[in-house]
This record gives C-alpha cells, sequence and structure tokens, in this order.
C-alpha cells in the first residue's frame, strides 16, 4: 500500500481503513467531502466519515489475455 501522503482524491483507487481492517474502492465523487473533513490522524494516518485511512493502491485490471 502507498502512504496517504501521496493519495489522489481523484482517481479511483483501493483504501485501506485501518478501523474495520477492510480494504474499499475509492468514488472520486468524494473527494470533495474528503477535502471539507478528513484530518490527520498520526503519521500517516486520516481520518474522515469514521474511517481512518492508512494506504492506497492503484486499481489492478486484469490483462486482456488472460496473463
Amino acid at each position: 500500500m502507498n502512504p496517504m501522503d501521496t493519495f489522489d482524491l481523484d482517481m479511483p483507487c483501493r483504501v485501506h481503513d485501518k478501523v474495520n481492517d477492510q480494504i474499499f474502492e475509492w468514488n472520486p465523487q468524494w473527494a470533495s467531502m474528503f477535502r471539507e473533513y478528513g484530518q490527520k490522524w498520526g503519521e500517516g494516518v486520516v481520518a474522515w466519515d469514521g474511517l481512518l485511512l492508512d494506504g492506497w493502491a492503484p486499481i489492478m485490471h486484469d490483462h486482456p489475455s488472460g496473463h
């Protein structure tokens, strides 16, 4: 997972929530709410909407050839 300080709010990706130990798909439509309400919560963690986001990863799509 990549650190949250490199998180691009405007790109679809997967984000890890430390509270529930779950990974979910980020929807770029949430970016404005995140900018308004997200707060740093210690080193590399952002508190937002009851979650503690501590990492993100790009969405990897399967290669069309199946390889």
